[in-house]
């Protein structure tokens, strides 16, 4: 009868192991979703300025970026991005996302490279489990046209039409402009 008890508890913690999720598998799954999210972005952003200039990078952000995220997110996944100061207020970062922003924020200060602020965990959320995932986005030299200090007229204008509560401006290139963020419900 104990041999029976033992293969039964054996049997039953096999069982939740195999349930497990993987967390390097589920990061590594995130990092290829953000790879297809920024380079598709990337890519529709410089299409658009070499057509129609820096106004229709803006559209853009503002148009595509959202299918764009749309389409890295299938499977029960979610992407998107983030920042403490938002340029579309439906990208407002959730309680988990500003602690780490501000923890991203004083680990630079303090010389940390930003390929090592990757953060992957498991959160419970009530009776359920979610994978979170967050890696910052550092502001490069094509960014600054539109989130820099000094904006041409025409794309202040496009940014005051389609985000008239734009917060997002202000930086110089190598700063921390935010973060991708992925979940997937376990």
């Amino acid at each position: 009868m104990r041999h029976i008890i033992y293969l039964l508890l054996s049997l039953t913690s096999l069982a939740v192991a195999a349930d497990s999720p993987n967390l390097s598998e589920l990061q590594a799954d995130a990092q290829q979703r953000i790879k297809g999210f920024s380079g598709d972005l990337k890519s529709a952003l410089q299409a658009a300025i070499s057509s129609g200039g820096l106004p229709d990078g803006v559209k853009v952000c503002k148009d595509q970026a959202p299918r764009i995220a749309e389409k890295w997110s299938g499977d029960g996944w979610q992407i998107g991005r983030t920042s403490l100061k938002v340029r579309n207020s439906s990208n407002q970062a959730d309680a988990w996302e500003q602690q780490l922003l501000l923890d991203y924020m004083a680990k630079l200060t303090s010389g940390t490279k930003p390929a090592q602020l990757k953060r992957a965990e498991i959160v419970s959320n009530g009776d359920t489990e979610v994978f979170r995932y967050m890696q910052p986005i550092m502001l490069d030299t094509m960014c600054v046209a539109c989130h820099g200090s000094q904006l041409a007229k025409p794309v202040q204008q496009q940014i005051q039409q389609h985000y008239p509560a734009d917060l997002a401006t202000g930086y110089s290139p190598g700063e921390l402009r935010g973060a991708f963020t992925v979940k997937k419900q376990l």
